[in-house]
């Protein structure tokens, strides 16, 4: 299978438009559309996302199932800091004590086995900003997640604070509400609380400015210390997950998992906006190599 793009040599790439290379490069997107027996491909600029509804319940909405909790909105914007952003950005808006706001896929098909028979690789990225990185602002998660066992509302995902509910697995990444912008990569095995992967290894986020944040699963990988690797802007982080860890969990590599991102306000008049300006992910089914 040829790949899409070209690897890098693992500088730091910041392109709004642009899938990582490094994360992506052995990723056979092509040969994956023209022949969906090899796997699964997803990816959503939100460019065509359909008229919002009332979202202080979860709904159905296009691919997705959204919530938020009133003050604020899931909603696509042309602007970005009051500039022209081409393609728009998908905006969760927040603006009260533990308001939420939540997107996700309604029903998840991609994999984390730690077994080769199983599941194939996984790729995963999404584009990220926030207007402010002060204190008592918001904490936010992006990444995968058993998306079928949350019920979005207030307190799912986030339980207040950085508290978290258990209904759900989720592997990714995560700002603590009191963490300056401060990216953490994480995990949850349906626990009340994210488990620190690496508490600053993915930066530190500026306001209004997008960071790509993703991660490769391999369970064919030949180093089984890092089955599941992190990106940031295209940088490998140097905390990895093993295949040790992953299979001793008990849900997140026994269940399937789709995309995901929540927030939640930290403190009464916060206005936080969090601003996807894309995601997707990329699974291949056991036996198909990426090598050839």
């Amino acid at each position: 299978m040829k790949n899409v793009v070209w690897r890098q040599n693992g500088s730091s790439l910041t392109n709004l438009h642009s899938l990582s290379p490094n994360i992506w490069a052995n990723c056979p997107l092509k040969r994956i559309a023209e022949d969906p027996s090899l796997g699964r491909y997803f990816y959503d600029d939100f460019k065509d996302y359909p008229l919002i509804g009332t979202q202080t319940t979860q709904i159905a909405h296009g691919r997705y199932k959204v919530f938020n909790s009133g003050a604020g909105t899931v909603v696509p914007v042309s602007a970005v800091n009051s500039v022209e952003k081409l393609g728009g950005a998908l905006r969760v808006a927040l603006d009260t004590d533990n308001d939420a706001g939540s997107i996700a896929q309604s029903y998840p098909s991609f994999r984390m086995s730690g077994d080769k028979s199983v599941d194939g690789p996984l790729w995963f990225e999404g584009c990220y900003a926030q207007n402010s990185v002060v204190t008592n602002f918001a904490a936010w998660f992006l990444g995968l997640a058993e998306t079928d066992q949350f019920v979005l509302a207030t307190g799912v995902p986030f339980n207040g604070g950085n508290a978290i509910t258990n209904t759900g697995s989720m592997i990714g990444f995560h700002v603590k509400e009191d963490g300056l912008g401060v990216v953490n990569t994480v995990y949850s095995d349906r626990a009340t609380s994210l488990t620190d992967i690496a508490d600053d290894e993915a930066g530190t986020l500026v306001a209004y400015t997008f960071k790509k944040l993703g991660m490769f699963y391999d369970p064919g990988a030949k180093d089984k210390s890092r089955m599941v690797r992190f990106f940031a802007d295209n940088v490998e982080l140097e905390t990895a997950i093993s295949k040790t860890t992953l299979t001793g969990l008990t849900n997140l590599d026994a269940n399937a998992l789709g995309l995901m991102f929540a927030a939640v306000a930290d403190s009464a008049g916060t206005t936080y906006e969090g601003y996807l300006k894309w995601w997707g992910c990329a699974q291949l089914n056991p036996g198909v190599s990426i090598h050839d």
